[in-house]
């Protein structure tokens, strides 16, 4: 039966986004991304920072170890009771390297061996040395008061010999090295005069 009213049905817009919602989602997506990436370079500095400070106080560690045994210098030389230790240079903050201290004066000379080079990439560096002397006054060369940093064990004492800038005569508390990173992150390394080695957190 035909009534004669007809039904009118609501149009319904096409599927899709407008130019307007399109924008707003693609810059929100935007947002999150940045948000993401910046968050994921900082995460990756700060390991990566870490984990040049580990290798930093392994190598001290390995210079300690060097010193400690029976460790001859050179095949078939006989020398077994040369002393090892790690020399920092601030003229070059991108590598330190492990020597013999074949002259047993506890620093770094032309004439002792460079056993181990270890290079520093990716804008990666060492910051900062720093000594602490006996009467607890710290000397730092981003202040201009030392440049080289020379850390030194020999048998059969676990001590270990902090000297700076070629000075074998001053005896010093404790030393620091500061690693950082491009992003300004920082990690540092303590070795006691005892022979104590830590990584802890920079400034």
């Amino acid at each position: 039966m035909n009534t004669g009213v007809q039904r009118i049905r609501p149009k319904h817009p096409q599927g899709g986004f407008s130019m307007i919602e399109l924008v707003v989602s693609v810059g929100i997506l935007v947002v999150i991304t940045l948000v993401v990436l910046v968050n994921y370079a900082a995460f990756g500095g700060s390991v990566l920072i870490g984990s040049l400070a580990y290798d930093v106080g392994l190598s001290i560690r390995q210079a300690q170890v060097f010193g400690l045994s029976v460790r001859e210098f050179g095949f078939g030389s006989g020398q077994f009771d040369v002393g090892y230790g790690v020399h920092f240079d601030m003229d070059s903050p991108q590598d330190y390297f492990i020597y013999a201290d074949l002259d047993k004066n506890y620093i770094y000379n032309a004439d002792d061996g460079a056993q181990e080079v270890f290079n520093i990439g990716r804008g990666f560096s060492i910051k900062r040395v720093c000594v602490t002397t006996v009467s607890s006054t710290e000397l730092c060369s981003d202040t201009d008061n030392i440049n080289v940093l020379d850390i030194t064990f020999v048998r059969p004492d676990p001590d270990a010999y902090i000297r700076v800038d070629g000075d074998a005569g001053t005896v010093y508390q404790s030393a620091r090295v500061v690693v950082g990173s491009p992003q300004g992150a920082e990690r540092e390394v303590t070795v006691e005069s005892t022979g104590q080695i830590s990584v802890v957190p920079g400034s």
